[in-house]
């Protein structure tokens, strides 16, 4: 139990960040994130111990916010206009105030389109963008064809390219 304990701990900030960046609320990746761990204790004996831990903990995580997001439907986190703990990285603020203003609204922009995609497509494109994976990589963790991944990760740039045309037209 100790040792389940500091693994949790090991890992706990980046399956949080995981299930954030898929539901978008605190509440529910919380909650799914806790469920990730719980999973994982009963399915610890199935756990080939020569592997590294946190792609099967990130593959539980998936299953678990794409079940989610499919059986509720996207919910809006309580802080809405709040776009939380990311670990995404961000450029240094600039001086100008301006400036600083239309930064913040493009990122909400941005984060509302990525919020708005079929589950399908959010989840390959957080694979991708937010956790670096290659598409061999999410081909693997998702159980998916190659090109499917190439596919539903060209359909959620292209939808956000729609989605963010006037930003981008206006070169903010």
């Amino acid at each position: 139990m100790d040792a389940f304990e500091s693994l949790v701990r090991k890992h706990q900030h980046r399956v949080y960040a995981l299930c954030r960046r898929l539901t978008g609320a605190h509440q529910s990746a919380d909650d799914l994130a806790q469920e990730t761990f719980i999973k994982a204790y009963f399915a610890l004996g199935r756990f080939d111990a020569a592997w590294p831990l946190y792609p099967w903990l990130r593959r539980i995580a998936l299953n678990a916010g794409l079940n989610y997001l499919k059986a509720r439907g996207r919910e809006r986190s309580l802080d809405e206009g709040s776009l939380g703990d990311r670990s995404a990285p961000r450029s240094a603020p600039a001086d100008d105030p301006e400036e600083r203003l239309e930064r913040a609204e493009f990122e909400a922009r941005f984060e509302g389109a990525v919020e708005s995609l079929p589950p399908e497509q959010k989840s390959v494109f957080v694979l991708r963008f937010h956790e670096g994976l290659s598409y061999e990589e999410i081909s693997r963790a998702l159980d998916l064809p190659l090109g499917t991944v190439m596919s539903r990760l060209n359909r959620a740039r292209q939808k956000l390219k729609d989605l963010l045309a006037d930003t981008l037209a206006r070169g903010a």
